[in-house]
């Protein structure tokens, strides 16, 4: 009798842990994505002191009808095949627009900070990390 005893105890205990709840792992709080007003995406933009810089300027109007208004350097514009583009706001923090089969989407890590991915719809991709360059 002693035996059996022992024996369910430690049955009851090698299931217990069967029917715990399961580990479900703590998650972390997604960051906030920061906002940036038109004004911050305007200006000057630096790859490198001896390429010549893009150059973004917006329009007046508000809303849905903004837009910036990129100027792409030659040394990219020969690539791609376009020189201009006109962003519409895709998010707080990214502008985009198409010319073309060409899309250029232009992101803001910081206030200083920027990214510009130009696609191509034939799978051509240039990625232009940038710095404000303003004098």
């Amino acid at each position: 009798m002693k035996h059996v005893l022992l024996f369910s105890a430690m049955l009851g205990l090698a299931a217990a842990p069967a029917f715990a709840a399961p580990h479900t792992p703590a998650t972390t709080p997604a960051k906030a994505e920061t906002t940036y007003p038109t004004a911050s995406f305007t200006g000057t933009w630096s790859v490198r002191a001896e390429v010549p810089p893009f150059t973004v300027a917006a329009n007046k109007a508000m809303g849905p009808a903004a837009r910036l208004l990129v100027n792409v350097p030659e040394v990219f514009a020969a690539t791609i095949g376009e020189n201009r583009f006109s962003l519409a706001r895709k998010n707080g923090n990214s502008w985009s627009g198409t010319q073309h089969d060409t899309t250029l989407t232009m992101t803001l890590v910081s206030a200083n900070a920027g990214q510009i991915v130009i696609t191509n719809t034939n799978g051509h991709k240039v990625d232009v990390p940038l710095y404000r360059n303003d004098p």
